[in-house]
Parts: C-alpha cells; structure tokens; sequence
C-alpha cells in the first residue's frame, strides 16, 4: 500500500517509492552520509536499476512521491 510521505512513514534502503505524476516505481537507495536527511532514489527498471535518478531531502520526496507503507 502506498501513502504519502509524512513524519510518521520512516524512510528506508530498499523501500518503494511510487511518483505521484506518473506512477512509475522508484527505490530509495543510501542516505547520504554528509549528516543531512538526503536520500538516494533510482529507477526501478532493470536496465537503469543502477543509475541514481536524484539525491532529495524527505521534503521534496515527500512532493514527488508515495511511500510503499507497511500495513
């Protein structure tokens, strides 16, 4: 189930981002180890499973993107 990202939803390597304009699938890769809450998010294409896509704070993850939340 997809739910938008509030502070309740906890991020996570790994976890399902579905994009509100398209609905097309995306995972959250590493967060950024330069002490801010950036995110790494890629394609969840196989031919582009490596290519990072965009490093967002959860702000702006939380304008783009749905969550994948456990039930």
């Amino acid at each position: 189930m997809f739910e938008p990202i509030t502070s309740e939803i906890d991020l996570h390597t790994g976890q399902v981002l579905k994009e509100i304009a398209t609905g097309t699938l995306f995972e959250v890769g590493v967060r950024m180890r330069d002490g801010s809450d950036k995110w790494e998010v890629r394609e969840m294409e196989p031919e582009n499973h490596a290519r990072i896509i965009m490093v967002a704070d959860r702000q702006t993850l939380a304008m783009k993107f749905f969550a994948e939340a456990e039930d």
